[in-house]
């Protein structure tokens, strides 16, 4: 009950205040997006559909972020697809998002890898009751996984790698039968829900140890599903708790908009003042019709999520807060 306390205070504090200021340092993470379609036309079904893809060289640094694999400051080539579609028809709406985002570096030490690797997508739909104003009930799914594997280096002090992500390994799907979507501006929303069921999937290869014993130069392993708090065995672990998604969207400057989103969550049944947050905040400013400049910090918490294995035999502390911060030039276009 405190963490649906503290979800809802969240809530109630920052709608206010984001409000008042379009150009606030707003809240992210993998739901409700609110796409400017005032430039684009609802095809024959009703659909308004929209993207861009961009590919930029960038300088990134980063902060016990899994899936860059390690390296603290680099230069890299980093991509991303965003695609939108959205129908709306009386009192409903149906909005679906998808984000990809994939970048690779090549180090003298340990030749080509990637320092991000994001799969998001989202679905919501709403339907405003009669006298509703800017407020509707809606119902929520969203997915968020990577596409390729990540590896922790230097295993054990060893020249060997040790895969500790993937696709699926692990993926976060989330479900919201009901809840609040309060969208006051075309450019910021905020959905929260008391009643959200979460899944946690690993896939093990089957435990993605390195030796097929789990014991590797005398150091016993811990299984990948460990690692994201989930049961080897099982290979995945279901939640209960409450969800908060808050979207902002909005050109802050000419040619230069900003777009941030936050994800809380809030486990009932497992220590619920320990709220998982995804929190990414990116700010793009046109150069002309095809260079842009970017920049993107991203921050991850989820005390479920296990740091590298230093004691054999012993599962490993909680990672702590991930920060992927990412400055990129290179061009974009629209889909």
């Amino acid at each position: 009950m405190k963490a649906i306390l503290i979800v809802l205070g969240l809530t109630v504090t920052a709608m206010p205040a984001i409000s008042q200021d379009a150009t606030v340092k707003a809240m992210q993470a993998t739901t409700n997006t609110a796409i400017k379609i005032t430039d684009t036309l609802a095809d024959k079904n009703g659909w308004i559909k929209g993207g861009l893809f961009s590919l930029n060289l960038t300088q990134v640094s980063n902060s016990n972020w899994i899936a860059a694999g390690g390296e603290k400051f680099s230069f890299s080539i980093a991509s991303a697809l965003n695609l939108y579609a959205t129908r709306s028809w009386g009192r409903n709406k149906w909005e679906n998002v998808l984000d990809v985002n994939y970048g690779l570096i090549n180090t003298t030490s340990l030749g080509v890898r990637k320092v991000n690797d994001r799969v998001d997508f989202f679905s919501k739909y709403g339907y405003s009751p009669a006298n509703w104003k800017n407020v509707s009930l809606a119902s929520l799914l969203q997915f968020r996984s990577q596409l390729t594997s990540g590896y922790e280096y230097n295993y054990f002090g060893s020249a060997v790698k040790r895969r500790n992500s993937g696709i699926f390994a692990p993926a976060y799907i989330t479900f919201a039968p009901i809840g609040i979507d309060w969208h006051p501006k075309e450019w910021f929303s905020v959905y929260v829900s008391p009643v959200v069921a979460r899944w946690t999937l690993t896939t093990n290869d089957p435990y993605s140890y390195v030796s097929p014993n789990g014991v590797f130069n005398g150091n016993v392993e811990t299984p990948l599903a460990t690692l994201y708090g989930v049961d080897p065995a099982k290979k995945t672990r279901g939640e209960f708790g409450a969800f908060l998604t808050a979207t902002l969207k909005k050109e802050i400057a000419k040619n230069v908009n900003y777009y941030s989103k936050l994800d809380l969550y809030s486990n009932y049944l497992k220590n619920p003042q320990n709220v998982d947050l995804f929190w990414t905040n990116q700010v793009k400013m046109k150069v002309n019709n095809w260079l842009q400049v970017s920049y993107t910090l991203d921050l991850l918490y989820d005390d479920d999520v296990r740091q590298k294995q230093v004691t054999p035999g012993v599962v490993p502390e909680s990672v702590g807060l991930q920060v992927l911060s990412t400055l990129g030039v290179g061009f974009a276009v629209k889909l």
